[in-house]
């Protein structure tokens, strides 16, 4: 009998330990952490929170604070959460059940106790609050004008049946000839494959030959520059040659009289400049010849003193009467 006792006491106290090692785990393992959010969203106290997908935490607190709502969260406390982590409101079932979804970021670690602040939250929708701003918008919808628009729009394609029904035969005539062209179009696609591969693999030698032309464009480029300065300066030198010459007009005048004279006056004499250049010439070859033989030289002078032979006593001069 105390066998029977003990034994279905530790049967109740197992399954009494195994029902409420989430409490106790929330209570001695859990870090609490507050959140900013701008709605609710029809999230509700024990909604799950998640990391990833997975379940870290449970709400355990939503209260409003001004402006804000604040939601108290319990997180398992090995989990590791960035200082700039995140937090979203998502929509878990399609019975519009919530929960928040934490996205670690940052280089330090969130500190137990931490608000993270609205700028950091998302909300979504709400249902009920697009449905209301939806009836809003029907109602505002003049109906009656909408009706008639559509009895006009009616209207004009009845009349317009000939030609709707003409466009309609084109376009099918149009898919036709598509279909028809099928063959030839896959064809061009694979020619187009084709050229597209030949252009894949010389992408090299197309990529150095727009090099070379920009480096060509480049040398034009400098050669225009030059030609530009060589025009330049040829201006300013027509310029400073066109104020020099209106400068010096009249000095150049008679200078050029002058030299005219000076050459027709050598064209005059040019017989006896010839004349004295040949008479000139022998005297010089001479004069060589002399001067030629170091630093001594030879010289006679004829025609100076009175012509006297050998053996023939000087004639002595008469005088005057």
């Amino acid at each position: 009998m105390l066998a029977g006792i003990v034994g279905l006491s530790a049967v109740l106290a197992m399954i009494a330990a195994g029902l409420s090692t989430g409490a106790l785990r929330e209570a001695f393992g859990a870090t609490s952490y507050d959140v900013e959010f701008a709605h609710a969203a029809g999230l509700k106290e024990g909604d799950p929170v998640r990391v990833t997908g997975i379940k870290v935490g449970r709400v355990t607190d939503i209260a409003l604070q001004g402006a804000v709502v604040r939601v108290g969260l319990s997180v398992d406390d090995d989990l590791e959460l960035g200082e700039a982590t995140s937090a979203a409101l998502k929509v878990e079932t399609l019975l519009g059940t919530e929960f928040v979804s934490l996205d670690s970021q940052g280089s330090g670690r969130l500190r137990a106790g931490a608000v993270i602040p609205l700028e950091r939250t998302r909300t979504p929708f709400a249902l009920p609050e697009v449905l209301g701003g939806l009836t809003d918008r029907i109602d505002a919808i003049d109906t009656e004008s909408l009706a008639q628009a559509f009895r006009v729009v009616a209207g004009t394609l009845d009349e317009a049946g000939p030609e709707v029904a003409a466009a309609v035969d084109g376009l099918s005539r149009l898919s036709v000839t598509v279909s028809s062209r099928d063959a030839q179009l896959r064809e061009l696609l694979a020619r187009s494959r084709g050229v597209s591969a030949v252009l894949a693999d010389r992408s090299e030698q197309i990529v150095t030959l727009v090099e070379d032309a920009a480096a060509f464009l480049q040398v034009l480029e400098a050669r225009r520059a030059a030609i530009e300065a060589l025009l330049d300066g040829t201006q300013r030198l027509a310029a400073e040659i066109t104020a020099t010459t209106r400068a010096t007009r009249k000095d150049l005048g008679p200078a050029l009289q002058a030299l005219t004279t000076t050459v027709d006056t050598l064209r005059k004499n040019k017989g006896d400049l010839e004349e004295s250049i040949q008479l000139y010439a022998p005297l010089l070859r001479y004069y060589t010849t002399v001067l030629g033989h170091g630093r001594w030289f030879d010289a006679a002078l004829f025609g100076l003193t009175p012509k006297v032979l050998p053996g023939t006593p000087p004639t002595t001069p008469v005088a005057p009467r």
